[in-house]
């Protein structure tokens, strides 16, 4: 078989290497800020002249400057936190500033007013009051400390906490999604290449700072569409040793309503156990038309008794007795433990989240080199899965550790580290695709193990089959290489060379049947299911035709990636109006993909989708910040190219050598040329003009661009035995672009409050969409990609914020987006002219644009140190903190066309949604450290809300929308076809004044949000 051509390879990185050599002797590379700057002035408190010569120095580093004759400086390169900034001058009085805070990517202003007095003290040491606004933003960005983060209730990782602010929703940024969305760690790249989305496992530890740049990114950012998730680590010192403790523990509960899968009153259960019904059958009787409507239908034991009785077979017979306790045996139910069964268990332990981190000198090792010191961090996050699997946990873990070296005042090294694990379990028990794992341990929830109807095809069988999910592992890691170093005081650079590898394993059930004879049910012999895998397809005989075998446990992945990522930044502080940026950015990339599945009793139904690439990427850029009076401006241009770097296959649309019978010899006979790359430029504008200390407006504009997945640009998807190739890659795509403005105001009230407004626009061109193409016989039958699809996204946020005082902090977001999306040309193509004509005529070209507003806010209630009683002279009240987390959401929208009139789209609406979680803490102080006890309220309130997944298939679903007497219902229509008007939306329940309504089957899917409790211990020493 002849092989695809690939222009590069891993043994080419060599060559890379040399080509990146030579790049930077002509330039310098993209490079997410990762320090601040402070700038200011000095002047006679008296005259208010400017003073020359004034020596400006952070005190407890190297790091200074001298004010200009018009008593102006400005310090570069500054690492952020909180610091001290000392001013002295011979015949003034000295000023040291306390509290001055950093901020990544921006000027901290900081001025001076000396005293001609010299009195006795050798200088004023005064608080830097922090200025709420940040004038030299002219996007909407978010800045927080990790105590920051740590401080909201329910958040145990970073992604927690993103989910909570403005713009982020559904794995969506600003309409977005997360594959136009980069993440940077200390001035790293962590992005997996294959679907370009950000690796989130940066402890929260290790945070010191979080960036998250949402519109108006400068031209130093590339392969970026929505957003800039920018995390600066903590570093550890040279001379003393730190660290923290933080572990939750969870009460066991189910993270579901209702009874549990083994209850005998749960859905799947009650009518093989209910006396009034399980001998006799539910339809004989016992039971209301209602409970019949609302429980699956079973015969009764005494028919499946006689049934076995009556064949040909003797070794099933059974007597009605006997075949229950079968049924008990195979489900796990309460009550199987008296037959020698284990009873099924889920629910029944605690989650788990411990996240510790310790950092100062390395021993014996420090002064030898260059006060060399580490920070180590490590989390691990357990969260029991909320339905039965073959694991009982979904696990989380990641490490890092971080050595930080100065060989010289101008010199800093970092050599870092990142290695994380997922062990959770594949999303259904048939079918396979890429990253096809549950991201955690409520994602099952969305899936077809909770969602399907088919109880006996692998539907609800599989909730008392473990191995019908079978284990799926994920391997990460990134190792960096940072050097900066100080040219001269108003000039640095930086180098950035990072390699990331990911490997997704899925390899098949692991715990296999044992097959040996356990007991006897009369004649049935009974193994070792329902526990292990074995290759069988048939019927269990459990009474509800459940299958323990083969329909499960098929996904396989063995998908690899690694990427080198190289990148020189040089800035420069050209005078005290001008900071120039220039820099380059090299990405190569060495992706396979291989996932597939093994249905080992039917080998022609197994696929299989394999691609191998070597992408290139280069990015440069040069961009000016412009700081005058009145004006702050980021002006910038910037180029990105891309190599697909192979020879592609070229063939017409309905090429017979993509059918069933010719795809084997496809990469022999079909003639290839070489990919095509793109080269895009573009420029950005960022203005932010400060109308007073307390308010500026901002205004940004640009052109962006992300590279589309991997996948789409060079898999070949070989389907199954019976099928043609049934997906061709297309790395020539073009590259999706995104032409985004921004408009918006802050105001500081009291230098208290920060109030942030900003409006935006995303024109969204060549995104890549899904095109299918069906030859006239049906035989070439498959998928590509072109850049077929556009969006249209406009939005509103808003942004309150109080980070000081003594009762009351917090803040409250507000966001509304509205996405039209929709497609040029056509979605599908038939070669066969009707059926062509037919599709066009009932293809839509574009979504209905409908907004779903969120809102949410954390409200801290803490009071200050001289209120209230005291003991030991403490306050009683110290320490103690209350903190509130509110949730809104808008109800979804959704189709409901009762008289099936074809007209109607996205009419009606579910029930928005309110969520309430607490946190109690209480602080103290044990010897040197920093003691908090915490206990967390998920669902303080209780709200109850309806999952879609409580439906037991359509007719459960429509006799439930029947039943509401929705508004749509006023038409005469309606009336005339038997409804009922009135004020239900989707996702009412029943109750004393609606009691008319058919409420889903599968109650204990209902609520998947019951209130939970969690305790946490956090200490810092």
């Amino acid at each position: 078989m002849k092989k695809l051509i690939h222009r590069g390879s891993m043994q080419n990185v060599p060559k890379v290497l040399m080509i990146f050599i030579l790049l930077i002797s002509f330039g310098s590379p993209l490079l997410a800020g990762i320090t601040g700057k402070v700038a200011g002035s000095v002047t006679d408190s008296e005259t208010g002249e400017g003073l020359p010569g004034v020596n400006i120095v952070i005190v407890g580093t190297s790091m200074g400057a001298q004010t200009d004759l018009d008593g102006e400086y400005y310090i570069t390169n500054v690492a952020p936190g909180e610091y001290e900034i000392r001013a002295s001058m011979i015949g003034y009085q000295g000023i040291a500033k306390s509290g001055v805070y950093v901020i990544v990517d921006h000027t901290t202003d900081l001025d001076f007013a000396l005293s001609t007095t010299v009195l006795e003290a050798s200088e004023v040491v005064v608080t830097a009051e922090r200025k709420i606004i940040v004038m030299d933003r002219s996007a909407s960005e978010l800045s927080v400390s990790g105590e920051d983060i740590t401080a909201v209730p329910i958040v145990k990782d970073m992604k927690d906490y993103l989910d909570l602010e403005a713009g982020f929703d559904d794995d969506r940024l600003r309409g977005g999604g997360f594959d136009q969305t980069a993440l940077m760690v200390d001035g790293l790249s962590v992005v997996d290449n294959r679907s370009n989305e950000p690796i989130m496992m940066v402890n929260l530890s290790a945070i010191d700072q979080i960036n998250v740049i949402k519109g108006g990114f400068n031209a130093e950012y590339g392969n970026i569409r929505s957003g800039l998730i920018n995390v600066v680590t903590k570093d550890g010192s040279s001379d003393h040793y730190n660290g923290s403790i933080d572990v939750q523990v969870s009460l066991p509960g189910l993270k579901h309503g209702g009874h549990s899968l083994f209850n005998v009153e749960n859905y799947y259960i009650k009518p093989f156990m209910d006396p009034l019904v399980m001998w006799t059958g539910t339809s004989e009787g016992g039971w209301t038309e209602e409970q019949q409507a609302s429980y699956p239908y079973f015969e009764g034991w005494n028919s499946v008794s006689n049934r076995t009785l009556s064949d040909n077979n003797p070794d099933n017979d059974m007597d009605p007795r006997q075949a229950r306790d079968l049924f008990l045996w195979y489900h796990r139910v309460e009550g199987s433990g008296d037959l020698g069964q284990e009873e099924g268990k889920y629910g029944h332990l605690p989650d788990y989240n411990v996240d510790v981190s310790l950092s100062g000198p390395v021993p014996f090792m420090t002064k030898r080199l260059w006060d060399m010191n580490f920070f180590l961090s490590h989390h691990t996050k357990l969260e029991l899965f909320a339905l039965p699997t073959s694991r009982d946990y979904f696990r989380e873990s990641n490490s890092q550790l971080k050595f930080v070296f100065k060989p010289s005042n101008k010199m800093k090294v970092k050599l870092e580290g990142l290695y994380g694990e997922i062990n959770t379990v594949t999303q259904d028990p048939e079918g396979a695709g890429f990253n096809y794992y549950l991201n955690s341990a409520t994602d099952i929830f969305n899936y077809y193990l909770a969602n399907s109807d088919a109880y006996a095809n692998g539907g609800g069988a599989s909730l008392y089959w473990p191995e019908a999910l079978s284990p799926f592992d994920i391997y990460r890691n990134m190792l960096g290489f940072s050097l900066d170093y100080v040219i001269n005081p108003n000039s640095f650079y930086s180098l950035r060379i990072s390699n990331t590898s990911i490997r997704n394993r899925a390899l098949g059930p692991q715990d296999m049947r044992d097959t040996t004879v356990q007991r006897y049910f009369g004649s049935q012999a009974v193994d070792g299911a329902p526990y292990g895998f074995i290759v069988d397809d048939r019927y269990t005989p459990s009474g509800d035709n459940m299958v323990f075998a083969s329909l499960g446990g098929v996904a396989r992945d063995k998908t690899t990636t690694s990427n080198l990522n190289a990148k020189f930044d040089l800035t420069s502080q050209l005078n005290k109006r001008h900071e120039l940026k220039t820099g380059f950015e090299l990405n190569y990339d060495d992706m396979s993909s291989d996932y597939s599945t093994s249905y080992d009793y039917a080998p022609p139904n197994n696929w299989r989708a394999q691609s191998r690439s070597y992408p290139m990427r280069l990015g440069a850029y040069v961009q000016d910040k412009i700081e005058i009076d009145g004006l702050i401006a980021n002006i910038g241009l910037r180029l990105d190219m891309n190599s697909p770097n192979t020879d592609w296959y070229t063939v017409d649309r309905y090429n017979a050598n993509l059918s069933s019978t010719k795809k084997y010899t496809f990469e022999d006979v079909v003639p290839t040329e070489a990919a095509e790359g793109r080269v895009k430029l573009s420029p950005r504008l960022g203005v932010s003009h400060p109308i007073s200390e307390r308010a500026k407006l901002f205004f940004n504009y640009g052109h962006f661009y992300s590279m589309p997945s991997s996948l789409d640009m060079y898999e070949i998807g070989y389907g199954t035995f019976y099928e043609g190739i049934t997906f061709l890659g297309n790395p020539s795509m073009d590259i999706p672009r995104t032409t985004a403005y921004e408009l918006g105001v802050e105001y500081a009230l009291n230098n208290m409050i920060l109030l942030h407004t900003s409006g935006y626009y995303k024109d969204v061109a060549n995104q890549s969409g899904y095109v299918r193409y069906v030859s006239i016989d049906g035989s070439v039958n498959y998928q590509t990609v072109e850049n077929s699809n556009y969006e249209d996204i406009r939005g509103f946020e808003m942004r309150l914020e109080k980070k000081r005082g003594d009762w009351l902090t917090g803040w409250m977001n507000f966001d509304y987006v509205i996405r039209t999306y929709g497609y040029f040309g056509r979605q599908a193509y038939y070669e066969d002219p009707r059926s062509d004509a037919r599709y066009s005529a009932q293809n839509p070209l574009q979504e209905k644009p409908l907004a779903r507003p969120v809102a949410r806010a954390n409200i801290n209630f803490h009071a200050p140190d001289y209120f209230g009683p005291r003991l030991f002279g403490q306050s009683i009240f110290k320490g103690l903190r209350i903190s509130l987390l509110l949730k809104w959401k808008a109800g979804g929208y959704m189709t409901w066309d009762p008289l099936e009139t074809y007209k109607l789209s996205s009419n009606v609406q579910w029930k928005d949604r309110f969520d309430t979680d607490l946190r109690l803490t209480k602080d103290f102080t044990l010897a040197s450290s920093r003691v908090s006890l915490f206990m967390d309220i998920q669902n303080l309130l209780g709200m109850e809300y309806m999952s879609m997944a409580a439906f037991d298939g359509g007719d459960d679903y429509r006799d439930y929308m029947y039943s509401l007497h929705l508004p749509m219902y006023e038409g005469q229509i309606y009336q005339d076809a038997g409804f009922t008007a009135g004020d239900d939306r989707v996702g009412d329940v029943k109750s004393d004044g609606k009691d008319y309504i058919n409420m889903p089957n599968r109650s204990f899917l209902m609520d998947l949000n019951p209130r939970s409790i969690n305790f946490g211990l956090r200490v810092n020493f």
